[in-house]
């Protein structure tokens, strides 16, 4: 049984906010791109737990997301004995299995015969900051302390956060909710998202930090046929993946 506790030691070893800037350093290096000495890329393993609404059929999902700032985006998603894989390389993108793929995109309304690289699309990360205004990224945010609570055996702080409500109207951002459950590491192992017409949770598994993937990481095995499309289709792809599953094979 996971118990709650305000009062534990992990709770109050530092200010909520010290724990919370600690957690998203790293992740904001991976995603904006970090001064030198900062990683920039991430690697989550990760369940999806549980989830509702229109991405209820991510449940019990087996994700694995790679992010190399500025441009670099894989996603592979298990379930049903099959792996999806949308990977995002500059103003590129491919997926595979190529006729599942067809049918996920074609529901999401992408153009499935554009196959040309779209060099008018959007940034992967649509703002940019510079690194060394990433130690201030945290004061967007409002961040309320909920406790620690036990994962197995490890006590984990407990944070509710979202931007802040004048900044999110200010650039027309969808309204969320999120909670984390930060280890001593300063690693999430839980994670909370909550939207409008969704919600998910996600249990990260292992979560890493480099400087670069190898080029190989963002290609598709040799010999496999992959549905190539336009960078600025990749949002769209990659929620129908988690929104609406495959049949069995």
């Amino acid at each position: 049984m996971a118990c709650l506790s305000a009062s534990s030691a992990h709770a109050a070893d530092e200010p909520v906010y010290d724990t919370f800037a600690k957690a998203l350093a790293p992740i904001a290096a991976a995603v904006f791109g970090g001064a030198e000495g900062q990683p920039r890329v991430m690697v989550a393993e990760c369940t999806v737990n549980e989830a509702s609404g229109k991405l209820a059929a991510a449940r019990g999902a087996q994700l694995r997301l790679a992010l190399q700032a500025p441009d670099h985006l894989r996603a592979d998603l298990a379930y049903n004995g099959a792996v999806l894989t949308a990977c995002r390389a500059g103003k590129e993108m491919w997926a595979t299995p190529a006729a599942p793929m067809r049918a996920l995109a074609k529901a999401a309304g992408i153009d499935v015969d554009n196959a040309q690289p779209d060099t008018s699309s959007a940034p992967l990360i649509p703002i940019a900051l510079d690194p060394q205004m990433l130690v201030f990224l945290p004061v967007v945010f409002d961040v309320k302390d909920l406790g620690a609570e036990d994962i197995e055996g490890t006590s984990h702080r407990v944070l509710q956060f979202g931007l802040l409500q004048e900044l999110r109207k200010a650039i027309k951002a969808e309204d969320f909710t999120s909670r984390a459950w930060i280890g001593p590491d300063h690693k999430p192992r839980r994670v909370v998202v909550a939207g409008n017409d969704y919600s998910l949770e996600i249990g990260v598994d292992k979560l890493t930090f480099a400087d670069a993937l190898p080029e190989a990481a963002w290609q598709s095995a040799e010999g496999v046929e992959v549905l190539k499309l336009p960078a600025s289709a990749t949002s769209e792809l990659f929620e129908k993946m988690l929104g609406q599953k495959i049949p069995q094979p």
